[in-house]
């Protein structure tokens, strides 16, 4: 190595260095801005954006936000310095020293003359990523949520600070039904009360400190309760129903500014959700603890039956067809692994995103909330292929990318003796497009589950795992079947392409006839597939739905158990026998969009509301009258709204996730 090289490799060096710490100090300070618009949910200054996370999450999450900052540098770097060219730059105005950190800056947006939207439109969706994961600002408005339905009886050692003459009325007016405007103006004018005993020298479970970063929107808080104060002391008595409309709908807005105030205030001064419930609890609210419903303890061991299903599908394959080494083994694994990760994730992410569209108060298993979740399955499928290709083919991966990147359309991948090599450009485009089929088979899966976890949550008879097999086997075999013949015809017509002089030795016709008996020629593996995925569907069928609502039935977190015990024991009270009881609460209602009330309780925002309708339901069963509340479900206003209701890509590679080939 000459001097030179010597010279070059430590400037080399020293640039990625210097740009690895321009990165990473670019990444801690941007990590505050925030990602979202400033909604009312929101203080007026939400910078620093620290004050919206738990303290013990935010060093934790811009952690997490610098180092994926780092990796996506690192990947930038990966393709050598011919990446400038990306960036419209011409290289050799640049020494070999110099890229590394000219990438850096070109990273931060800190070359004014440089304007590379893509690179700025990848760091703001990372940002946003980490951010919603901790919930910011989502965590604000499901406490927001929470705080509406929650009953509030404010404790004696706050009540005493209210001067004696108002008091009394308090305490009548808080007594009356939660929908009169008498009884949302003394709960507000409560809160208000309570909150400015803040710092006066009593005891108050809120601490003055944790709510000074947010003086400006309490003295808005503040000023908005006069005017209605003076509006509310105005009322005569035969004030007109649009008169007492519009002053329940600014109290309701008044109401959520406070929550709103009070969630920011206490996320500050609180370690973790629990401590923001005992908090809450100590402020007069009554707060159900969720814990969660432990979906990965439902899900993981479906997903390790269909891997060693699948394993064993291949090995048999490839002894039948005499062809048993380590290479075959290894892609037997990689197929394994693949689909268990695959048909896994999908079902998680039905039962995760069904959760989600409960606590938004927009479930009611419609095609609109089935489609949601089938797209986002289908997405997560898809990129679950594309990262088991990368892995397992990560040589040929790099190669490609790095040909894409160079513009070098002449390098090529050899493959085996039998096989024809194929362009190192086309390697990953190919596989992206042909594991796009499979988004198919992850929105078939998921939809199909999301729908069969609807009704009485007791179904869990050996009559009711076999429905949810044939559904989930019927559906999903048929979704592989069109994903495998769509990839079998791509891997044809690829193969036709690759091999040169074909259109010129053979007629059109007769080109077209040999694709067309090639493609007939691979039906058998379409069919082996496709029960492949008929079988799959079925262990999820069998495994899923079953485990599901046997947590609902049976709780494992002691916690939930003990709060659907409370719910038996008064719906019991309420309804007048136990088998009313039971069936109230495992059976769906219509005022809980198509839940049962035994799942409710598992959501903090249905938790209150279902005491609410437990009571109204008593009532109506007592008076012999029943009204249809189909055409009413309730909703939940939040910020001035009503809440919202086995790939095988490529010709040469692995196997894949539902018994076909990569």
């Amino acid at each position: 190595m000459t001097n030179e090289q010597v010279f070059n490799l430590i400037g080399q060096y020293w640039s990625a260095l210097v740009g690895f710490l321009i990165v990473a100090a670019y990444a801690r300070q941007r990590f505050n801005e925030p990602t979202f618009p400033n909604r009312e949910a929101l203080p007026q200054t939400v910078a620093p954006l620290r004050y919206l996370f738990l303290p013990s999450a935010y060093e934790r999450a811009r952690r997490i936000y610098v180092i994926a900052s780092l990796l996506l540098y690192g990947l930038l770097l990966l393709p050598g310095r011919q990446v400038i060219e990306i960036f419209g730059i011409d290289a050799k105005k640049f020494p070999p020293q110099a890229w590394a950190l000219l990438v850096a800056l070109l990273l931060v947006g800190l070359l004014p003359t440089t304007s590379i939207k893509w690179i700025t439109m990848i760091e703001e969706q990372l940002r946003r990523y980490v951010h919603e994961w901790f919930l910011v600002p989502d965590g604000v408005k499901k406490m927001i949520a929470v705080l509406e339905d929650a009953p509030y009886e404010p404790p004696a050692s706050q009540l005493e600070a209210v001067p004696d003459a108002q008091r009394e009325g308090l305490q009548a007016d808080l007594k009356l039904g939660r929908g009169s405007l008498r009884y949302r103006w003394a709960r507000a004018t409560m809160l208000m009360a309570s909150l400015n005993q803040m710092g006066a020298g009593t005891v108050h479970p809120l601490r003055k400190a944790a709510f000074e970063p947010f003086a400006e929107d309490f003295d808005a808080i503040d000023a908005r309760h006069k005017i209605l104060a003076q509006d509310i002391a105005n009322l005569t008595k035969s004030v007109t129903p649009e008169k007492e409309e519009a002053l329940k709908r600014s109290i309701n807005i008044l109401l959520r500014r406070i929550y709103a105030y009070i969630s920011w205030g206490v996320r500050q001064q609180a370690d973790s959700d629990r401590a923001i419930a005992q908090t809450l609890e100590a402020l007069g609210f009554s707060i159900s603890v969720v814990e969660g419903r432990r979906l990965f303890d439902i899900v993981a061991p479906a997903a390790l039956v269909i891997a060693g299903i699948i394993m064993a599908f291949w090995l048999a394959h490839d002894a039948i067809r005499g062809r048993w080494d380590s290479d075959e083994l290894l892609l037997a694994w990689s197929s394994a692994t693949a689909a268990g990760a695959m048909y896994g994730l999908a079902a998680f992410i039905a039962l995760k995103q069904r959760g989600v569209q409960i606590e938004q108060r927009v479930w009611d298993a419609s095609p609109k909330c089935l489609v949601k979740i089938a797209i986002r399955a289908g997405l997560v499928t898809w990129l679950a292929i594309v990262i088991s290709t990368l892995i397992w083919q990560f040589g040929d991966a790099l190669r490609s990318l790095a040909a894409i990147v160079q513009m070098d359309w002449t390098a090529v991948l050899p493959q085996k003796a039998n096989q024809t090599d194929i362009a190192a450009w086309s390697f990953l485009p190919v596989k992206i497009l042909t594991a796009s089929f499979w988004f198919l088979a992850g929105a078939a899966a998921s939809a199909i589950l999301a729908r069969r976890m609807k009704g009485d949550v007791r179904r869990t008879h050996t009559s009711d795992r076999v429905r949810d097999a044939l559904w989930l086997g019927i559906g999903l075999g048929l979704a592989v079947a069109l994903a495998q013949l769509m990839q079998s015809a791509l891997d044809v017509k690829l193969a036709h392409l690759m091999q040169s002089g074909l259109a010129e030795k053979l007629g059109e016709v007769n080109q077209a006839q040999l694709m067309q008996s090639e493609l007939l020629g691979k039906l058998g593996e379409v069919v082996a597939i496709a029960f492949v995925g008929l079988v799959c569907g079925a262990v999820i069928g069998i495994m899923v739905p079953y485990a599901c609502r046997g947590n609902l039935v049976t709780p494992p977190d002691p916690n939930i158990a003990r709060e659907l015990r409370n719910l038996l024991g008064e719906a019991e009270t309420a309804l007048g026998d136990r088998d009313r009881a039971e069936n109230w609460v495992f059976s769906p209602h219509n005022g809980l969009h198509q839940i049962t009330p035994a799942e409710a309780i598992q959501y903090e925002g249905y938790a209150n509301l279902v005491r609410t309708l437990l009571n109204s339901d008593a009532a109506h069963e007592r008076e012999g009258t029943w009204p249809d509340r189909s055409s009413r479900p309730i909703p939940i206003a939040i910020d001035g709204e009503v809440a919202p209701i086995v790939p095988g890509p490529g010709s040469a590679g692995v196997k894949a996730t539902a018994g076909h080939r990569r």
